[in-house]
Order: C-alpha cells, then sequence, then structure tokens
C-alpha cells in the first residue's frame, strides 16, 4: 500500500474566505467539517474517524467520532490513539533536519560515518537513504516474523537490523526510487548516533515535548493502555466489524512506522515544516525540494527528507499553486492515517480511522478540500516565497 503513488488534488473549489473574528462563520465551517466526517465514516464503514486542523501555531478544529471499541460502546475522542503508519517518516525526517541545522549531521556524508553495518553503508549518503533512493529492501519476510511471530518489544533501532541487513541492496544506490520502511529503521539508527542519544528520547526531547505532542509513543507493549483504538481488519456482510489480531509489533520499525498518535498531535507537528525558530530557511528549502537522483532526474515519487512533496491549487486561478507536504500512513488490517501540510498558509490537515477500507486513498482528496475551506489565501500570498506555476505534480 505504501508503494501508492501521489494523485492529484487539484479540485478546482472556490476557497471560503472567513474573518477570524467571525464566529458564526467559524461555527458554520466547523459544522460543515463534522457533516463531511459523518459522510466519510457512514460511506467507508468506518468503526471511528478523527479529524485535526492546524493554522499558524494553534490547532483550530479537532474532533472524533464513532466508537474507538465497537463491542464495549467505548466512544472515540480527540484523545484516542491510532497506529499512524508512515507517518513515523515525517517525524523522523523532521529531527533529521533538526540535526543538520545543529551541525551534527551532514546530510552527503555516507551513512558509514555514522555506522559501518549493514557492510554496504558507504555506497549510499544520509539524503539518500532518507529519500528512499538507497536500494534497501522494504518486503523482506523477517518483517512479518518480527510483526507476528516473535513479538517482543525493541529498545534502538539497531535491535532491529535483522530485518533487512542480511539482504542485498535491490539497484546501484542513487539510481531508482523505492520505498522502503526498513530504510527508514536504518535512519533511526543514523539519528541516534548523531544524536548521541536513544532515538525515541531524542524525538521526546526535540520534537514531542517542543510542541505538545502529549499522546504520541513508541507502539511497544507497554503504549496506549488508556487511549489506543481497537483496530479492526474487517467488515462482514452483515455490516459487523471484525476486531484485528492483537498479537502484534510495531516498535521494532521505529521511524518506519512505529508509532501511536493523534491526528492534534500530527497537527502539531506540522508547524516544525515553517516554524521559523525550529529549522532554517536552507533547511526547510531541503524537506521542500524532492531529492534528485545521482543522474540529476527528480526521484519519480517527489520524496524529500521524510515527505513526499506536491503542490496545491486554492482556487480557480490554475497558473499558481503552493507547495504542499503530506504523507499517508497504513497499518495493514488495522489502521489508516494521513497528514497534508501547506507551509505557505501554515496550515495542515490530519486523520486517522481505526480500520482501513477499500480505497481508502480517495479520503485524503476530501481532506484536501475540507482544508481548502480553512485556508486565507490572501494571507498565503503576502508572503509566499514558494509559489510557483502549478505543473500538475500530484499531492495525496
Amino acid at each position: 500500500m505504501q508503494t501508492l503513488k501521489n494523485f492529484l488534488i487539484c479540485v478546482s473549489f472556490t476557497v471560503f474566505i472567513f474573518s477570524t473574528h467571525d464566529v458564526n462563520a467559524k461555527d458554520d465551517l466547523n459544522n460543515q467539517t463534522l457533516k463531511k466526517m459523518e459522510e466519510l465514516k457512514n460511506q467507508y464503514k468506518l468503526p471511528s474517524l478523527s479529524v485535526a486542523i492546524g493554522k499558524n501555531d494553534q490547532v483550530i478544529f479537532s474532533e472524533a467520532i464513532g466508537f474507538s471499541n465497537i463491542k464495549d460502546s467505548l466512544k472515540a475522542d480527540i484523545q484516542t490513539q491510532y497506529s499512524v503508519g508512515s507517518l513515523a517518516k515525517p517525524m523522523t525526517g523532521i529531527v533529521l533536519a533538526r540535526l543538520v541545522d545543529k551541525g551534527k549531521l551532514d546530510l552527503d556524508s555516507s551513512v558509514i560515518k555514522y555506522l559501518d553495518r549493514p557492510e554496504y553503508t558507504n555506497t549510499f549518503s544520509v539524503r539518500e537513504l532518507a529519500s528512499h533512493i538507497s536500494g534497501v529492501p522494504h518486503n523482506t519476510p523477517e518483517r512479518d516474523i518480527a510483526e507476528f511471530k516473535n513479538v517482543r518489544d525493541h529498545k534502538s533501532p539497531l535491535d532491529s537490523f535483522y530485518v533487512f541487513e542480511s539482504h542485498p541492496l535491490l539497484f546501484q544506490p542513487g539510481t531508482e526510487y523505492k520505498y522502503s520502511s526498513n530504510g527508514y529503521i536504518l535512519l533511526s539508527a543514523v539519528i541516534e548516533k548523531a544524536a548521541n542519544l536513544d532515538y525515541v528520547d531524542f524525538l521526546q526531547q526535540s520534537l514531542w515535548s517542543r510542541y505538545g505532542m502529549s499522546l504520541t509513543e513508541l507502539d511497544t507493549s507497554f503504549a496506549g493502555k488508556e487511549h489506543e483504538a481497537t483496530y479492526y481488519a474487517e467488515v462482514s456482510e452483515n455490516d459487523i466489524h471484525i476486531e484485528s489480531s492483537n498479537k502484534r509489533d510495531r516498535s521494532f520499525l521505529f521511524g518506519g512506522g512505529g508509532f501511536i498518535s493523534t491526528p492534534t498531535d500530527m497537527v502539531k507537528m506540522s508547524r516544525a515544516t515553517y516554524d521559523d525558530k525550529y529549522l532554517s530557511d536552507d533547511v526547510k528549502q531541503v524537506i521542500y525540494t524532492p531529492t534528485k537522483l545521482r543522474n540529476g532526474e527528480t526521484n519519480s515519487d517527489k520524496y524529500s527528507l521524510g515527505w513526499r512533496v506536491g503542490k496545491i491549487e486554492l482556487d480557480n486561478d490554475s497558473r499558481q499553486a503552493w507547495k504542499a507536504l503530506h504523507h499517508g500512513g497504513v497499518t495493514d488490517n488495522a489502521s489508516t492515517a494521513y497528514l497534508l501540510v501547506i507551509p505557505e498558509c501554515k496550515t495542515s490537515i490530519a486523520f486517522a480511522t481505526n480500520f482501513v477500507p477499500d480505497k481508502f486513498w480517495q479520503m485524503r482528496v476530501v481532506m484536501a478540500n475540507i482544508l481548502k475551506q480553512y485556508t486565507d489565501i490572501e494571507q498565503c500570498s503576502k508572503t509566499n516565497k514558494l509559489l510557483q506555476p502549478a505543473d500538475n505534480a500530484p499531492v495525496g
């Protein structure tokens, strides 16, 4: 599922611009969003759906509907945690950029500068590893063993190398793009070494605590005891949700997909992509720019440091488009989540649900259109440094 390509969300809707002082208009917009959430829940047969929207440094909308546990009639709320899958990658990309800004890590150094295993760490750079163009394999049989058979908590990314280090690279580094969660296990270990601190502790100190992400944690057997949703693998012909197996470990994935969180925490995290006090302009531009292959071509998925980079139109003027950072996360037979950020407008939206419905990616388009309703084009335009002609680069 993670190989899904970006898709176009340049649906030309007129953006409704509301004054921050127009309380009634804001209430109407929030009610429209809640109504759309109910429609999505019914259409996709979701047990629950949680959505949050951020603007500037505030969470301006955060709601959850449905059940976090159907059998116990336990309703979802904004504190309900979900496995956010590959949304761990933007998280990892942000703290990677932070280390670059602090002078503790060089993106263009070979990974061997930080780790001497696996044996091929001298063949690609940190930047290539973070952009999925290193060739580290993604689908290895050891992953299923780690997740479902030899279930245990993992304390360091180094403890998870067994899921990929015995396998050769898929291609000559820098020549192709191939999505790899295993590559992000390796990247997590690079961050641990460069920071001289446990990877999860570094996330806590440098990102989670700074932005008040109090419900984000590594998905160990100790996590989510109070707030994590129950997951559902399928829906029967009688519309009965069937629970997923609870004998499962995701902690081994670390930055590749090992966290539980909430949409509210995800939009809080998105502030790091435009916060001038957190990252320098130069490093932010690295996040905003898809990494190039060694032949000078942009990688096929327009991937940068933990983010897919696209463009989004905010009105009917197709000559203008804004940069958009986005990423999805899927935990098979359990959950799906999504985060979209428009850094120039300082707005973001995230959703999560405890089920993976058919054609779940179509929900992302709906989220993009919801975010448009909350985005003030005039405010974006005043300080727009990234504005450039639309080239139909997909977002989703």
